[in-house]
């Protein structure tokens, strides 16, 4: 679900939706969807329900979609400020954890996820050494130590 090649670092994009469209192509890239299209849309239907922007520059999207084969979490640390992505704080996000969920997944694995990133993203800690962290190794130990349980989620 959470894996190093996950892990994307000065990712060039601008706005919310190049941003979604960077993780679904990267998503049918690595065999986590095969449409491509079909996944970015559930993206931006779920922005459109309530968006997934945090604050400190930080933003969850997710989707639980027919276009997921199976649940993957990436990460994207963008080059720049995106646009138009409402957050709580109303600063520009920069570091993406993106959540991508097959529609037929039978238990709520995504929700706590969610749950665990959201209280990592409530530390300091947490995130000055996700938005410092300088290689994929590096980030990958400690997402693995503060996020990931016993039972690999």
């Amino acid at each position: 679900m959470l894996k190093e090649e996950y892990l994307f670092f000065d990712v060039d994009v601008r706005t919310k939706e190049e941003a979604l469209n960077f993780i679904s192509q990267k998503a049918l890239e690595l065999g986590l969807t095969d449409n491509a299209e079909g996944l970015k849309k559930d993206f931006l239907k779920r922005e459109e329900e309530f968006s997934t922007g945090l604050q400190d520059g930080f933003a969850i999207p997710h989707a639980k979609s027919d276009f997921a084969k199976k649940l993957g979490v990436f990460y994207v640390r963008c080059k720049s400020s995106i646009s138009g992505w409402e957050t709580m704080d109303d600063r520009a996000v920069t570091d993406l954890f993106a959540l991508i969920v097959p529609k037929e997944s039978a238990d709520n694995e995504h929700l706590m996820m969610i749950s665990r990133l959201a209280t990592g993203l409530l530390e300091e800690e947490f995130k000055e050494t996700v938005k410092t962290a300088s290689h994929k190794g590096e980030l990958m130990g400690y997402l693995k130590r503060i996020i990931i349980n016993e039972e690999g989620i």
